[in-house]
């Protein structure tokens, strides 16, 4: 989408619940889930954790249409209970829709998190605010729209089996960052634990036959029989 065309935006959502509202830390965690999977449920809760404290909240923002995936994710209803499913032992959480409310008055139009995230800072009160990425979306953040509106506010989770020495040889790679731009980012570096779980392999999985009613690995079981009874990612 071109910078001359604004982002029209649903300002009639409900309210930010009053827990989040007054929440002085809040971590918030976008993706398409599509479908989500245990890392998403887990993952970004431990970061916020090592972030924030235990009063830390997470608010997960599903993306209408992702300008970096080539196809259109299953309908939004259905990400989004599928979420709610996978979010029920976890506390301190919040599904914000925005994107979703914004997409049918954008048509045609990907999800930018510039505009998510400009909208965060006007509507979230918190004193702390942060987003959280792989260290494959900070490797590839240069390239994101308008990305320097917003990235000193990533927080990037490198898994166990990442050194940080990697990681900063690799933002260096790209020729993007300063030494002082390279700082910031090793500053907000957070180590997480390694899970073995992708959207992808999940969706090959459920398209085939044979896989598709067993235990899939980091699809947990209940958001398993939510698309199996929707017949949500098979292969008419």
């Amino acid at each position: 989408m071109s910078d001359s065309r604004a982002m029209q935006r649903r300002s009639d959502l409900a309210a930010v619940p009053s827990p989040v509202a007054r929440a002085e830390r809040v971590l918030f965690f976008g993706g398409s889930f599509d479908p989500p999977h245990t890392g998403h449920a887990g993952l970004p809760f431990e970061a916020a954790r090592r972030w924030g404290g235990a009063d830390a909240w997470v608010v997960f923002v599903p993306a209408a249409r992702s300008p970096h995936k080539p196809t259109a994710p299953v309908p939004d209803r259905h990400r989004v209970e599928m979420l709610r499913i996978g979010l029920r032992g976890q506390s301190r959480w919040w599904i914000w829709p925005q994107e979703l409310a914004d997409a049918p008055l954008n048509p045609g139009q990907p999800s930018y998190w510039a505009d998510t995230w400009s909208i965060a800072r006007s509507v979230f009160a918190a004193r702390d605010r942060a987003f959280l990425i792989g260290t494959d979306q900070a490797l590839a953040m240069h390239r994101w729209h308008r990305y320097d509106e917003f990235w000193r506010d990533a927080l990037v989770m490198r898994r166990g089996d990442q050194s940080e020495s990697g990681f900063r040889d690799a933002m260096a790679a790209t020729g993007a960052w300063s030494d002082a731009d390279i700082a910031h980012w090793m500053s907000r570096l957070i180590e997480t634990p390694t899970v073995n779980a992708s959207s992808t392999a999940i969706r090959a999985a459920l398209a085939d036959p044979a896989q598709r009613k067993t235990p899939i690995e980091g699809l947990d079981r209940g958001v398993q029989k939510y698309i199996l009874d929707r017949g949500l990612y098979a292969i008419a």
